[in-house]
């Protein structure tokens, strides 16, 4: 019987059982209640551009930039402020202009980046450090397992219309995994992306915490796509928050300011005010038309902005 009760233990054991998979960036963090999409909020939405991190970890993990750029976009549409432009969108577009992700963006390439798809902001960073630990128990014949992963990520947002740099940061993540199981039998460690994921989660999402503001303090704009005669088409509808009725002053680019010590562009000086617009309809996945109220001259590419 002793035998019996003996096989009926290592049989129970031999199944890993497993805690801790990924959860809500809230339960990760305790910050939902600032991340939590706001009700009050009814202003225009953002145009964001994801870049994919940087891996300057010294193992180079595999997938680790593009799972970061990935969890933020998410963490950013949750928040309901939003518009997150697909990073295979933004990857392309920087493939085309012969733009790698180490100078995407500064000054000059973001104000690119924002004129071809519409950006109002970037944000880009890298992975400076990763590393995952184990420790475990023994308990006779079973074993208690937690895996630990952390994570250093480094962040930047740039604004796309004026090349300026709004904030650039740090912060560390830590995620926890415990298995069991009985010894010998699927103790060994694999591969687990949860781990990884897990820590930008965490990272990420503390992260937030100090990007809202910045977006916050940021002026929302949209571009003039197109004009036939006196009706104006724009790449911003119903989707970014706007309204018909809305009035919008149309506003040009502004000059590009080079540094002449270093030849490298400092962003654009505010453009002059060429006349108003006011919104009468929309059309497709998230444009609007709008009738010219005052002004003339205007330009595909000029920007449209609340009053």
């Amino acid at each position: 019987s002793l035998l019996l009760m003996a096989a009926v233990l290592v049989f129970n054991g031999c199944a890993v059982k497993t805690s801790g998979a990924v959860r809500d960036d809230s339960s990760l963090t305790g910050v939902s209640d600032q991340l939590a999409p706001s009700e009050e909020y009814t202003g225009p939405k953002l145009r964001v551009g994801v870049v994919n991190f940087q891996n300057k970890t010294p193992s180079k993990h595999i997938g680790i930039g593009e799972a970061a750029a990935d969890i933020l976009g998410t963490i950013l549409q949750k928040t309901g402020r939003f518009i997150i432009i697909p990073q295979q969108d933004v990857a392309s577009i920087l493939g085309q202009q012969a733009m790698g992700a180490s100078g995407a963006v500064n000054p000059a390439t973001a104000a690119k980046m924002g004129k071809i798809l519409g950006l109002n902001a970037m944000v880009t960073g890298a992975i400076t450090a990763y590393s995952e630990a184990e420790e475990g128990s023994d308990y006779l014949v079973y074993k208690k397992k937690k895996q630990i992963a952390r994570v250093t990520v480094d962040y930047r947002i740039v604004d796309t219309t004026t090349g300026i740099q709004l904030v650039a940061d740090s912060g560390q993540g830590v995620y926890e995994k415990k298995t069991g199981g009985a010894l010998g039998l699927g103790s060994k460690s694999s591969y687990d992306a949860d781990l990884r994921d897990g820590a930008l989660r965490d990272a990420l999402t503390k992260a937030m915490v100090n990007m809202l503001p910045q977006f916050e303090s940021q002026e929302w704009s949209g571009r003039i796509a197109s004009i036939k005669g006196r009706t104006v088409y724009l790449n911003a509808g119903k989707k970014t928050g706007l309204k018909v009725g809305d009035v919008l002053m149309v506003q040009d680019l502004g000059e590009e300011i080079i540094d002449p010590q270093t030849n490298v562009s400092l962003g654009r000086a505010p453009g002059s005010i060429k006349g108003e617009v006011m919104v009468t309809g929309f059309f497709g996945r998230d444009g609007s038309m709008a009738t010219i109220k005052s002004g003339a001259g205007f330009k595909t590419n000029d920007l449209v902005k609340y009053k």
